[in-house]
């Protein structure tokens, strides 16, 4: 199995197809849900409902949502008074700020949700610098989720991944490659493309972008939350097969980052040692 960065290799079972995933560290795993319920004694089921969690559309690092989450986690939220924190976000906007500083105001404003706040955190979006503007944007989705569970008396959560996504589906980067490292014929390539193009629409998935290299093809696509990304998978790698069995069984899959080209060439170096 490939050796990636934060990588679970599952072993294949039955004909179905393995796979690498390459996921975040144990409490980021494939993705991050934030219980935004402000009064922790008062816990429902909701998390368990997808009905409960929006999604964050935009590409956050993981290491910057660790941080993010990291710095809010021991902050005492019932000790911080909210008009001080009113007058503290001025200095958002001061040029000699320190980039700390305002992490901790836009995470404090975050918690409080209220209309203000967040129309505080929007406005310094607008002109956030680069160094800050996804953890404004974290502090925006958070601020939100908050703003919208008081109004709606209703406990929420957000799911956030690094490929972000669209429309209530997860973004995805799948590889899926030619038995023995063979060269794609166009017969192949139009059967890789027609096959899953259909098994998307099966699940309601939307493909963004399909890039074919002489011997793999690398996917990116939209998946439901409620739908596994290993099913559309095996399903498209089974059905391309049945015309010739020329994809090996196989993939690796990410919703954390855009595989490199060095990551790719590394796990398809290891997985063709394992047909050995």
């Amino acid at each position: 199995m490939a050796h990636l960065p934060s990588v679970t290799s599952l072993a294949p079972a039955n004909l179905t197809p393995s796979a690498t995933v390459a996921c975040a560290p144990r409490y980021l795993q494939a993705c991050f849900i934030k219980n935004m319920k402000k009064n922790q004694d008062n816990r429902t089921n909701s998390e368990d409902s997808l009905d409960s969690l929006s999604l964050m559309e935009d590409a956050i690092d993981l290491s910057i949502q660790q941080e993010y989450f990291n710095l809010s986690d021991p902050i005492d939220f019932d000790r911080i008074d909210y008009k001080e924190v009113l007058k503290e976000s001025k200095k958002l906007f001061s040029e000699n700020t320190p980039a700390e500083t305002k992490k901790r105001i836009l995470i404090l404003l975050a918690h409080f949700g209220t209309a203000e706040s967040y129309g505080i955190i929007e406005k310094y979006l607008k002109g956030a610098k680069e160094n800050l503007r996804d953890w404004a944007l974290l502090s925006l989705k958070e601020c939100r989720m908050f703003l919208e569970s008081d109004l709606l008396e209703v406990e929420g959560g957000f799911i956030s991944t690094g490929l972000g996504g669209k429309d209530n589906k997860l973004r995805y980067y799948f590889i899926v490659s030619s038995k023995g490292g063979l060269t794609f014929s166009e017969t192949h390539r139009n059967t890789l493309k027609r096959e899953f193009e259909t098994i998307n629409q099966k699940y309601n998935c939307e493909i963004e972008e399909i890039k074919f290299e002489p011997n793999y093809a690398m996917i990116r696509t939209l998946i439901p939350m409620d739908v596994a990304a290993g099913e559309v998978i095996e399903e498209g790698i089974r059905e391309c097969n049945k015309m010739g069995e020329f994809l090996y069984f196989h993939y690796y899959v990410t919703n954390v980052k855009k595989p490199t080209h060095e990551e790719i060439l590394k796990y398809l170096e290891e997985i063709r040692h394992g047909e050995k």
